[in-house]
């Protein structure tokens, strides 16, 4: 339970900093612009590492140590998530079989066709090129974030 505990906030810390970094940087004239998709778990933990080293003023000698406690908890996220994963298939389809039931006929057909659309933006999402800088814009330099008392 610890470990799943453990795995779950650092997994959401990892999302709710990474989102909040990509909210404060609007995208500016002559950056390139590419559809989102999903950012791999190893970007996301480091860039929650550098977000940490900013704002907490980690010492060089915390980084190493840190990055690797994130990297296991991440790891042992993943192992914790296979296990989990096929059930959690099982109860979305039976959840998606019980709403359709309680739809119309037109109803369904539009259902069923916004869930493809989903199936598809998703699609093109895994196909996507990995996300490039534009050669003529710097990297954002993030300032440091408020603090919430």
């Amino acid at each position: 339970m610890v470990i799943f505990g453990t795995g779950v906030v650092t997994g959401g810390l990892l999302v709710h900093h990474a989102q909040r970094g990509r909210d404060r940087h609007p995208q500016r004239a002559g950056a390139v612009v590419r559809p989102a998709q999903a950012v791999s778990p190893g970007m996301l933990r480091i860039e929650f590492l550098r977000r940490a080293e900013r704002e907490l003023n980690l010492t060089p000698g915390q980084r190493e140590p840190i990055d690797k406690v994130l990297k296991e908890g991440q790891e042992r996220m993943k192992k914790l998530m296979e296990t989990i994963e096929p059930r959690r298939r099982e109860e979305y389809k039976r959840t998606l079989e019980e709403f359709r039931a309680l739809l119309t006929p037109e109803q369904r057909q539009r259902f069923d066709a916004l869930l493809k659309q989903q199936q598809r933006a998703r699609d093109q999402r895994k196909a996507a090129p990995p996300r490039e800088r534009s050669l003529s814009s710097p990297p954002p330099a993030s300032p440091p974030a408020a603090t919430n008392p």
